[in-house]
């Protein structure tokens, strides 16, 4: 066998001809099968700079699954895997930087194809994610009556179920303010033309629970009794609605019931409704009132009636279905004929308006009422085809639904200055839309979780104090005080999906020397965290993403 020489251009082209003259050598000896081996082709690292990191934790990530942690202070950075030539590339945040503080960082030039080069062009810059909130003790605002939900024509509830709502225990909302039904002698059970137990209604039991965990107890007709009605219906046809006939004999109806509850079941009630959604005509229970005939109703019936039996039951006015049916009070409000009767302007927040992560169009106390009245919103929720702007379908336990809700109550409390916040159901009738604050197979939504993170800690005769409301765009602040007991409440939301470092200073205070924390998050429901040192009344918290903290303690 001969074999030829050839010479050596290059390391490479001497690897080619070694190849080469192996495959004559096998065919030579009679192989009936030849093989070729290509060259390993050519990789290249990713990479690039990194400004502002100072914190650890950073995790970043190519789209081929590389993940590469990153030391604080670092300036650059290199995945470990490589890849060839033609192949594309996409640089991500994993995981934000979180220790010692909060940062977030963002990427630039994250994406291509690689030439034939290491790719060093990847940008990374980070900035520390900080807010800074001011709490003035002495900077006193609005009482605080509560927060709460409704029981109407779905109540009572089991033990478990009235424990876990108004129970102030670990694991319980500690709602405190439960809304019910007056009796109509129709769908909701009840005879109120005189004062008997009959008359107090199907919910006594849930009364009762509430009451004895520190709730208030608020009630709102549906509708008056058929016979009271002028179509001789507890529901609405063609605008239906009280009989002026029977302004005297539905006022004395009304009285009757309050009276019921505590002479049969030693019951207060501490706030009754004129309507609810008086500007509603439907099928189900429901009355339509126009704002004069509430005026009417007010100033010559209930008010008097209500007055000659020394109850001193708030009397709250107009409750439309939304903020933009507020007018339908406008005359009593103007007429202190009528106004004199009334503690209380309330409305629902079903035309509730968010836009961005947390901006809700503004519910202020309205200008015709004179200052002073409770100013309550008493019902809110998403259903098949009603709800704020940012309802979404099904049952929803996500904690962006419940962030969401939270906007809400903070722009109502913090901002518009409301004495109460009310969700709809406690327990939805189902389990396929989010008018409950539970469905009816059990489950419990994140939004219940932070209408707990107010009620279980913002007591009734609580009173809100001055407060950073947004130290930066993401986080808002709302705080509060029992001076009783020299006790400090602080709610905490941060909108975004970044920890964010929060620090509080606290001035013209008791010096505080821890505070407790309790979470609402993706993953935790007012959840006790480990508590916190005060340093001359401020702290710095690290605030999780997406997430609702309320501090509290004394001295």
């Amino acid at each position: 066998m001969r074999t030829q020489h050839f010479a050596i251009e290059s390391p490479i082209r001497a690897l080619a001809l070694s190849s080469l003259a192996s495959l004559l050598f096998v065919a030579g000896c009679g192989s009936g099968s030849s093989t070729t081996t290509s060259p390993a082709p050519q990789t290249y690292s990713i990479g690039g700079t990194i400004s502002g990191l100072s914190n650890s934790g950073l995790v970043l990530e190519d789209d081929a699954g590389d993940n590469l942690t990153v030391a604080a202070n670092a300036n650059t950075f290199t995945f470990a895997t490589s890849l060839a030539s033609g192949s594309t590339y996409k640089v991500t945040i994993l995981t934000q930087p979180s220790t010692p503080a909060a940062q977030i960082c963002s990427v630039t030039n994250a994406t291509g194809t690689i030439a034939s080069a290491a790719v060093t062009s990847v940008q990374v810059a980070c900035s520390t994610v900080s807010a800074t909130a001011q709490v003035n003790w002495t900077d006193v605002h609005q009482v605080i009556d509560g927060f709460g939900a409704s029981d109407a024509f779905l109540g009572p509830m089991s033990t478990a179920n009235q424990d876990f709502f108004f129970g102030t225990a670990t694991g319980q909302l500690g709602l405190s303010i439960l809304r019910t039904d007056v009796p109509n002698n129709g769908d909701i059970t009840g005879d109120c033309s005189t004062v008997n137990s009959g008359c107090a209604g199907p919910y006594v039991s849930d009364m009762q629970a509430a009451l004895a965990n520190g709730a208030i107890i608020y009630s709102s007709p549906w509708s008056p009794p058929a016979a009271y009605t002028t179509n001789g219906l507890t529901t609405c046809t063609n605008n239906s609605g009280l009989d002026p006939a029977d302004y005297a004999l539905y006022a004395t109806w009304l009285a009757n019931y309050v009276m019921s509850l505590k002479q049969s079941d030693n019951i207060t009630l501490d706030a009754l409704s004129l309507q609810n959604e008086p500007n509603e005509c439907t099928s189900y229970d429901s009355a339509v009132w126009n704002a004069q005939e509430i005026d009417t109703f007010v100033a010559g019936n209930l008010g008097p009636t209500l007055a000659t039996n020394n109850l001193t039951t708030l009397l709250f006015v107009p409750e439309g279905s939304g903020y933009n049916q507020m007018s339908l009070g406008s005359t009593c409000g103007g007429d202190p004929s009528c106004n004199q009767y009334v503690g209380g302007v309330n409305w629902h927040d079903y035309d509730a308006n968010l836009s961005g992560t947390n901006t809700i169009a503004a519910d202020p106390y309205p200008t015709y009422w004179p200052a002073g009245k409770k100013y309550w919103e008493t019902e809110a929720s998403c259903g098949p085809g009603f709800g704020p702007n940012f309802c979404e379908s099904g049952f929803n336990t996500d904690i962006t639904d419940a962030l969401d809700w939270a906007a809400v109550i903070d722009r109502r409390i913090a901002v518009d200055g409301a004495n109460a916040w009310l969700y709809w159901w406690l327990i939805d009738s189902n389990s396929t839309d989010d008018q409950g604050l539970m469905s009816s197979n059990g489950t419990v939504a994140q939004r219940a979780y932070v209408l707990g993170q107010y009620s279980r800690f913002v007591r009734p005769g609580y009173f809100r104090i001055d407060a950073t409301h947004l130290p930066n765009a993401n986080v808002s602040v709302s705080a509060y005080q029992n001076l009783p007991t020299n006790t400090l409440v602080i709610v905490a939301t941060n909108y975004s999906s970044a920890e964010a470092a929060l620090t509080v200073n606290i001035t013209n205070a008791p010096a505080f020397s821890t505070l407790t924390p309790y979470t609402t998050s993706a993953t935790l429901g007012l959840a006790q965290q480990p508590s916190i040192s005060i340093s001359s009344n401020s702290f710095t918290y690290a605030l999780p993403p997406n997430s609702i903290t309320t501090f509290t303690g004394t001295p």
